[in-house]
């Protein structure tokens, strides 16, 4: 069995690949005939009907928001403009180049972004934002880690990073495990259609594993969207924080 680093180097590896590429189509994989236009509005909408409702409705503080799995900044630079600082983290060195340059052409001064090679690699790179951050955010991400200790380590991590009144919305696959799942996640890459190998494909969890994680992590659920589907979202804050309105 590879070891934990080795999965990191592989996956990190598979998204250097993607981010050279086609980042717009494998961040975004129904992304049709490579149009940014279309990619750049997905994330404005992404922000202004599901993340900027949840920040009012749970009162967060427009502090400090930071995003694992930021690819080129689909999503981090529309919500730049509702917290003073931003920061950006992922795993593709390629990705964070090309979103350097977006945020320097377009004078994005409160935008920081980092290429990190793992839970540890993020804590190490965050060392100034400890108990800072007032939104850890991540979409379309943790749905692709295939090691559940990487996860694991990435929420010990957020529990560190969040302040106090901070939130955590993350986004998981949780539908059931079916035959067809089972048999596609056994088949060699060269079968498949391109989004359905081995980096890309979407790791299916058990809200169980995952919830426990969250537990050991020194988290609590304070909301969850849409369960058992390929987007559940779960919201989180640190264990013992007075409950919110959903």
């Amino acid at each position: 069995m590879r070891s934990s680093r080795h999965l990191r180097e592989a996956q990190a590896g598979s998204w250097e690949k993607f981010g050279q590429e086609d980042p717009y189509t494998y961040i975004l994989t129904g992304l049709k005939n490579q149009d940014q236009r279309e990619f750049w509005q997905s994330g404005r909408w992404t922000i202004e009907q599901e993340l900027l409702p949840l920040i009012e409705t749970r009162q967060v503080t427009p502090g400090v928001a930071m995003e694992l799995g930021c690819g080129v900044g689909r999503l981090l630079f529309p919500l730049s403009s509702h917290f003073r600082e931003v920061i950006g983290a992922d795993i593709a060195e390629s990705m964070i180049q090309r979103a350097e340059r977006f945020a320097e052409d377009n004078g994005l001064g409160n935008v920081r972004l980092c290429v990190i090679a793992g839970p540890e690699d993020l804590l190490h790179r965050a060392g100034n934002y400890l108990g800072k951050i007032d939104l850890f955010y991540s979409l379309l991400v943790f749905q692709h880690i295939p090691d559940l200790a990487m996860i694991e380590g990435y929420l010990h991590v957020i529990g560190i990073l969040l302040a106090d009144g901070g939130i955590a919305y993350l986004q998981f696959d949780t539908r059931p495990e079916n035959f067809a799942y089972r048999i596609k996640t056994r088949m060699p890459d060269f079968l498949l259609p391109r989004f359905w190998r081995k980096g890309i494909r979407r790791v299916r969890r058990y809200p169980e594993d995952i919830e426990l994680a969250i537990r050991k992590a020194g988290l609590e659920i304070a909301g969850e969207l849409t369960p058992f589907t390929s987007y559940h979202r779960y919201i989180l804050r640190k264990a013992g924080r007075l409950s919110a309105a959903l």
